[in-house]
């Protein structure tokens, strides 16, 4: 039972920060990809990151008991700070679950030429239908997809490393992100923003993972990203023609041939999917604790409130919106890091 307690955090951890800007490529070439060879050494400095702030955080919460995000804020920052926090972080899980469904959008776009509505609304579709089911509907998502995401994923971009050539390739400049313009510190609000949305799904999940074996899957979950993240990474490096482009992993999946790109884009999908169900599924919790709404009257306004805005451009949310929350949840890293030593 430990070690299934593990594969779950593990695979909760690596759904939580996964999702369309991860798998898509977009958040790997705007964080790391960017300052060339140097972003893999941010891609290490994350991944290392991720890993104690991780076990951090379950730790902290094992030791508090928690059962909601707030409750963690409160103890974190005291409640003063701590509704504030709450208040920034239930913004963040809803631009969070609206990269994810945007980026389905762009994807049935760039690649099969459907409308992006079409991708829009039958993502969001099959979101409902796994918080329909609650936790055990997010634990279990993610047990089955993560695994099957990641290894395939992980082929691709290795693949297209050690396999294809990068013969003929035109350069693309990107223009220079104004929010971040180095590469230590572009890892940190990495880590930062994705480390919030771990700890807002870790915490909405309670005592189901409140057990024996958690605190290693979260380390193997930190590794695990980051070994995605540097592969996915150094195949952008290698084709500098797809950086720029909106989802930029398909272009690299592209290169190996079409079922490879076919099959990359139904998995990116699926890591859209988990990404969404996760960050859905904390903001819902949160609702129904404060005692305002049931689960289903919470479940259908928030879709109500989201769907209509969806259509905005995927990119624009990764560079703008991710690094600003970034800098918002510095105040979480050290935090987190103090109280879990001083319990030692």
């Amino acid at each position: 039972m430990q070690w299934k307690t593990t594969f779950q955090v593990a695979a909760t951890y690596v759904g939580a920060v996964m999702g369309a800007g991860f798998a898509s490529g977009q958040e790997i070439q705007q964080f790391f990809a960017r300052f060339g060879y140097w972003g893999l050494a941010g891609v290490v400095l994350s991944s290392v990151l991720f890993s104690l702030l991780g076990c951090g955080m379950l730790d902290l919460q094992i030791r508090w008991k928690i059962t909601s995000y707030n409750d963690f804020f409160d103890y974190l920052l005291g409640p003063r700070l701590g509704r504030w926090a709450d208040m920034l972080v239930s913004v963040l899980l809803f631009v969070g679950m609206l990269a994810m469904i945007s980026g389905s959008g762009a994807l049935f776009y760039e690649y099969f030429g459907f409308s992006r509505w079409l991708g829009i609304l039958l993502t969001g579709c099959v979101i409902a239908l796994a918080l329909w089911y609650r936790g055990e509907g997010v634990l279990w998502i993610n047990s089955v997809l993560i695994p099957l995401k990641f290894i395939f994923c992980l082929g691709i971009a290795t693949a297209a490393i050690f396999i294809t050539t990068s013969r003929d390739c035109e350069p693309i400049v990107m223009l220079a992100n104004p929010i971040v313009s180095n590469w230590v510190v572009s890892a940190i609000l990495y880590v930062s923003f994705n480390v919030t949305l771990a700890m807002v799904v870790f915490a909405s999940l309670g005592r189901e993972i409140q057990k024996a074996g958690a605190r290693l899957g979260a380390i193997v979950g930190g590794i695990a990203l980051g070994l995605f993240a540097f592969s996915i990474g150094a195949s952008l490096l290698r084709f500098p023609d797809i950086l720029g482009l909106e989802i930029p992993m398909v272009g690299i999946a592209g290169k190996l041939g079409d079922w490879p790109a076919f099959f990359y884009v139904v998995v990116l999908w699926l890591a859209m999917i988990t990404a969404a169900v996760g960050n859905g599924f904390s903001l819902i919790s949160r609702v129904v604790d404060s005692g305002r709404l049931s689960y289903g009257k919470a479940t259908l306004i928030l879709f109500i409130l989201l769907l209509p805005i969806a259509g905005v451009k995927f990119s624009q949310i990764v560079q703008l919106a991710y690094p600003l929350f970034g800098y918002l949840g510095l105040v979480f890293m050290p935090t987190i890091l103090y109280f879990w030593r001083r319990g030692y």
